[in-house]
């Protein structure tokens, strides 16, 4: 199972949807659109729930947690996820639990006291170029961890353990380990998470995969 992502685009482009309606493999969605405001993002989140339910947009209704996380009070069964950053906003969707983060990427250097002993050794490793997208990378993974808790900002940083398994794949870990997604796109790094055990439910691949259990228990 890997994420779709749509950028612009219409939603009608997602492809298969009828057949992943109701599918133990549907894969989050995240639809990256013009930040023009809370208004635009909420009939965007609108728009993209119905499309997936197959709802028509004046049957969902949204809504926030006691935290401030965005909630979808209709239909039942779907979840979302929101970030912002850089003039665009990333709006994520499905029928589990999901959170995004974006990141704008620069120069700045790593923030060390934010990482694990282990990430910490893991960036002293890089080339000191390559540390800051690195690390950034790291930042969006442990964010979007933090908002599938639902409560980011009781959450330090450096408690949410982060491994990376490939350039687009890494694991979080801090009251249940998330499986999460990450890409490059017009100067952003972008990752998406979701909790593994709502994954691997059906999709056998990441069951079987090493990696699913990625820390010692």
């Amino acid at each position: 199972m890997t994420p779709i992502w749509l950028d612009g685009a219409d939603v009608a482009a997602i492809d298969g949807l009828e057949s992943l309606r109701g599918s133990a493999w549907f894969p989050p969605i995240i639809w990256r659109v013009p930040d023009d405001g809370s208004i635009a993002r909420h009939s965007a989140a609108v728009t993209l729930v119905a499309h997936l339910a197959g709802r028509a947009p004046e049957t969902v209704s949204l809504a926030r947690t006691r935290a401030g996380a965005p909630t979808v009070a209709r239909p039942a069964g779907w979840h979302i996820g929101l970030a912002r950053r850089g003039g665009s906003a990333l709006i994520a969707a499905a029928p589990y639990p999901v959170a995004v983060d974006r990141e704008l990427l620069g120069a700045s250097p790593p923030l060390w006291d934010m990482l694990t002993p282990i990430e910490t050794a893991a960036l002293t490793r890089l080339r000191a170029g390559d540390r800051p997208d690195a690390w950034l990378r790291r930042w969006t993974i442990k964010e979007a961890h933090a908002k599938l808790i639902g409560e980011p900002r009781r959450i330090a940083p450096e408690r949410i353990a982060t491994r990376i398994t490939s350039p687009t794949d890494a694991f979080g870990r801090f009251e249940g380990v998330s499986r999460c997604w990450s890409r490059e796109r017009d100067g952003a790094i972008e990752t998406v998470a979701v909790w593994a055990h709502d994954v691997s439910r059906g999709d056998m691949r990441v069951r079987s995969d090493p990696a699913f259990r990625p820390y010692p228990d």
